[in-house]
């Protein structure tokens, strides 16, 4: 079984997490639980989530009114 590539850092390193279909590596989940608000990694961060929703294919809005 191949691990598939991490949407943080494009590594494929076994053990992460798969989120709706999204793969993050054990790396990137480490420096995701260390980043602070304010610096530069975190708005780094804001955009491989964005990038992420965009991949899933879920529309947010949809979720909001089932909510």
């Amino acid at each position: 079984m191949t691990t598939p590539e991490c949407f943080g850092c494009g590594d494929s390193i076994p053990g992460g997490l798969e989120i709706l279909g999204q793969y993050l590596c054990p790396n990137c989940e480490a420096e995701l639980i260390r980043t602070k608000v304010g610096k530069l990694d975190y708005q780094n961060w804001i955009d491989h989530w964005k990038r992420f929703w965009e991949q899933t294919g879920i529309d947010l809005k949809d979720l909001n009114d089932q909510a």
